[in-house]
């Protein structure tokens, strides 16, 4: 099956209309108080969409425990997300970086889903459900942002990269102790032949989700509440008191001279 073939383009148009169509509903329809019921729904549609998806993989290899744990990043999000949505608050740090990191995987395998390439159609079971589950985690992003179940603050900034490092150690212990050859990505790019190691596609990331939390920032909040310009303030204020110090200290200790000069 071709990336961006008639099929792909197709089951991914359909999708997107469906996803648009039914955040428009709920947004409309469901009060602010109930918007979980319809979060926390897609959430375990997507946990047994990866289960399913894992245990056709781990069959598809020598059917082993080893092989249905998850040993790349967009199928350890698909179990950490829907696990985070389903248990915690929208406003936890843990939440913050499950929605942000699940968005990333599920947009870039959304947009081009390189194993579709392995099949001839997309109803076999294998490509369907991946393709599914990760549709699933780009949604259930837009869906918490849009509907303002789920605020991304600069609070919990640092929420993401700590995230991020703890799925690095995940994926030294699966090359290293479990014998996966590429768990994370972390020995070849996540595209074969170009930059995209993962390294650089996590400095990349940590770049656009910090804009993405500005630019929601300046979509939701006056100029004098966003978080860059708190920050400025704090250092303006602090060189200010640093500088208005300096002076004090200078004029204390021309004060000394004089008196000792007198």
């Amino acid at each position: 099956m071709e990336i961006f073939g008639l099929e792909h383009i197709l089951f991914m148009s359909i999708l997107v209309v469906l996803m648009g169509l039914s955040i428009f509903l709920i947004v409309k329809f469901v009060p602010k108080n109930k918007l979980f019921i319809p979060i926390k729904i897609t959430a375990f549609i997507g946990l047994v969409l990866i289960i399913i998806y894992r245990i056709v993989v781990a069959n598809s290899r020598s059917a082993t425990f080893i092989d249905f744990l998850p040993d790349t990043f967009c199928s350890m999000m698909g179990f950490i997300l829907p696990i985070v949505v389903l248990i915690f608050k929208p406003n936890s740090k843990i939440f913050q970086y499950a929605i942000f990191a699940g968005m990333i995987g599920g947009l870039l395998t959304f947009v081009y889903p390189d194993f579709f390439i392995y099949f001839d159609n997309i109803f076999n079971i294998h490509p369907f459900t991946g393709y599914l589950y990760h549709a699933l985690m780009l949604y259930m992003f837009l869906l918490s942002i849009i509907s303002k179940y789920f605020v991304p603050t600069f609070k919990n900034w640092c929420s993401l990269p700590i995230g991020l490092a703890f799925m690095v150690v995940v994926g030294i212990y699966g090359n290293s102790v479990l014998n996966q050859s590429n768990n994370m990505f972390l020995n070849e790019p996540l595209l074969t032949g170009t930059i995209f190691t993962w390294y650089n596609v996590g400095i990349l990331f940590l770049i656009l989700y910090t804009l993405i939390i500005q630019i929601y920032e300046m979509l939701t909040l006056k100029p004098n509440e966003w978080s860059v310009v708190k920050f400025w303030k704090i250092l303006v204020n602090k060189f200010n008191k640093k500088k208005q110090s300096s002076k004090n200290q200078e004029k204390d200790e021309n004060n000394q001279v004089s008196k000792t000069e007198n």
